[in-house]
């Protein structure tokens, strides 16, 4: 059982103090180096203290599918659980990491390197959107949760222990400067902001067609999403732009159809 399904079986006050304790310790292990961990059954180590995305179905099917020199860009890498196992599990995959929390960039960066996937993985410390510019990141107490949007990153107890600004850039405006290359997949889980990333990637979408995999952080296509962006307008940008959405688990697997409709 990952940290958030298991705070989301005992009461709010347990939650915080859950959540608190963990964070913490997850924190010195970091700053110390302390212990590095195997996650899924061995396949890379990180310094993150629990397997969050052990038994992650989106996961699951990204590696699924994934072939011999295929790119990956990774949208909310945050401390690079779909990253590190897409790059152990094709040697030859090539993966963009794009995460615009300082911290997080970080902790990704120690993780890549302690796996000595450098060359393979790429790092954009930046937050991907619909326009260029820069905008607030609210940096939550519990650090996977820091988002764009103050109310993702106060969730489970948490609060906002900074605010920053951080650069934002559109995928196709990273497309066009060669700062990423047409990916093969395209993984977006940013807390609430992912209407806005796929906003900013319409060449991306409509031209390379990357089978896409969501984080909607909403129980289905239709429902509000946590940060209160309806996930149906999601749902009606991939449809507009030829893509079938599926649920797996509490994701969404987008496949391109083959005549783009």
């Amino acid at each position: 059982m990952d940290l958030g399904a298991l705070v989301d079986r005992i009461g709010t006050a347990g939650r915080a103090a859950l959540s608190t304790v963990y964070y913490r310790a997850q924190a010195t292990n970091y700053r110390y180096e302390f212990v590095a961990r195997r996650k899924r059954s061995g396949a890379y180590r990180s310094y993150d203290l629990a397997d969050s995305h052990g038994e992650d179905p989106l996961l699951a099917a990204l590696l699924s599918r994934i072939a011999s020199d295929e790119v990956v860009v990774d949208v909310g890498a945050n401390t690079g659980a779909y990253a590190l196992a897409v790059a152990t599990a094709e040697p030859s995959a090539r993966v963009v990491a794009i995460e615009p929390d300082p911290g997080a960039v970080d902790r990704l960066r120690r993780n890549v390197a302690l796996n000595g996937l450098g060359e393979r993985v790429t790092v954009l410390p930046i937050a991907a959107g619909s326009e260029s510019g820069e905008t607030p990141l609210y940096r939550s107490s519990y650090h996977q949760l820091s988002s764009l949007n103050r109310f993702n990153a106060e969730r489970w107890g948490a609060r906002v222990s900074e605010v920053v600004s951080v650069a934002v850039e559109p995928l196709d405006a990273l497309l066009a400067t060669g700062r990423i290359v047409p990916p093969d997949h395209l993984k977006v889980d940013v807390e609430g902001a992912g209407y806005e990333v796929l906003a900013g990637a319409t060449t991306l979408l409509e031209k390379h067609r990357p089978v896409v995999y969501v984080e909607p952080h909403a129980a289905r296509p239709g429902e509000s999403d946590a940060g209160g962006t309806p996930a149906v307008r999601m749902c009606d940008l991939l449809s507009n732009r030829g893509y079938r959405i599926r649920s797996v688990g509490d994701g969404w697997l987008c496949l391109p159809r083959s005549d783009g409709r």
